[in-house]
C-alpha cells in the first residue's frame, strides 16, 4: 500500500511537466498568429497606397496624298444562242483583249481575273406575263492594279479597242507600304501630346512619361470615278484624260501618360 502511494507520487510531477509544455506550445502558436497577422496588414498598407495619377486623350492625325494606285475593272461580255457559243466567243474576244494590255507594257502580275459567268437572256412579255429563253450571255472581268499612272488612258483605249465592252474606274488608291499611313500615326500621337500638355498645364501639373498607347483607327478610303465605255468598238480610240485626286488618310490614338506633380 505504501509503494503504490510513492508511484502516484512520483507520476503527479510528470503530469504537471506535460501541461507547462502544452500551454508553451499554445503560446507558440499564438505568437505565430499574431506575427503572421503584422506581416499581412503591412502588406495591405502597401497595397492600399494611391494608385498613379494619369492623364488620358486621344489623338488624330490627317495626311492628304495623291494615290499611288490606280484600278480599272475590264469585261467582254458576249450573247450567243446557246451557253457554250456564248462561252467560247467570249474566251477568244477576252483573250484579244489581254494581248492588247500586255502591248501597253501591263504585266501579268498587274492583271487578275475578277470574274467568269455564263448565264440565261430571259425576255418578259408583258402580255402573257410569262419569260422566255432568248440566248445566254458570258461575262469574263478583270481588275488590273496601276501603280504607273500614266497608264490609266492608254488601258481604257487599248482595252475597248481590242473588244472590252464593259470598262469601269478607276479607282485611286494607296498602296499598303504608302508612307502615308505612318505620317497618319505620327500626327495621331503628337496631337495627343499636345492635348495632354494642355490639360496638365490648366491643371498646375506636368506631363510624365507615356504609360498606355493604343492604336484606335486608320482609314484610307479610295476614290471611285465612275466612268465607262461600254457597247460599240471603233477603231481607233482616243485615251480619256484622267487625273488622281487626294486622297485623305486619318488615324487615331488613345494614349495614356503619367501625371507628375
Amino acid at each position: 500500500m505504501l509503494e503504490k502511494h510513492s508511484r502516484i507520487r512520483r507520476l503527479r510531477p510528470l503530469a504537471g511537466l506535460g501541461l507547462l509544455t502544452a500551454l508553451a506550445v499554445v503560446g507558440l502558436l499564438l505568437a505565430g498568429c499574431q506575427s503572421s497577422g503584422n506581416t499581412s496588414a503591412a502588406g495591405s498598407d502597401s497595397a492600399g497606397s494611391p494608385a498613379i495619377d494619369t492623364i488620358t486623350v486621344n489623338g488624330e492625325g490627317k495626311v492628304s496624298v495623291t494615290p499611288d494606285e490606280a484600278v480599272v475593272t475590264v469585261a467582254v461580255e458576249t450573247d450567243a444562242a446557246d451557253a457554250a457559243a456564248a462561252l467560247d466567243t467570249n474566251s477568244k474576244d477576252m483573250q484579244k483583249v489581254l494581248n492588247a494590255l500586255k502591248a501597253q507594257g501591263i504585266k501579268d502580275t498587274e492583271i487578275e481575273t475578277a470574274n467568269v459567268a455564263v448565264y440565261p437572256n430571259r425576255q418578259y412579255d408583258p402580255q402573257t406575263g410569262k419569260e422566255s429563253l432568248v440566248g445566254y450571255r458570258a461575262t469574263n472581268s478583270v481588275t488590273v492594279t496601276l501603280t504607273d499612272l500614266t497608264k490609266v488612258p492608254a488601258v481604257f483605249a487599248a482595252a475597248t479597242e481590242a473588244g472590252a465592252n464593259n470598262i469601269t474606274g478607276p479607282v485611286w488608291q494607296l498602296s499598303d507600304n504608302n508612307q502615308a499611313v505612318k505620317e497618319a500615326l505620327t500626327r495621331a500621337t503628337e496631337n495627343a501630346l499636345g492635348k495632354a500638355q494642355t490639360l496638365a498645364t490648366a491643371s498646375g501639373v506636368k506631363v510624365g512619361p507615356i504609360l498606355v498607347l493604343n492604336e484606335g483607327s486608320v482609314s484610307t478610303p479610295p476614290i471611285y470615278r465612275d466612268s465607262a465605255y461600254a457597247a460599240a468598238v471603233p477603231d481607233s480610240v482616243t485615251p480619256p484624260p484622267t487625273s488622281p485626286q487626294m486622297i485623305d488618310v486619318t488615324a487615331s490614338i488613345t494614349a495614356t501618360y503619367r501625371m507628375d506633380r
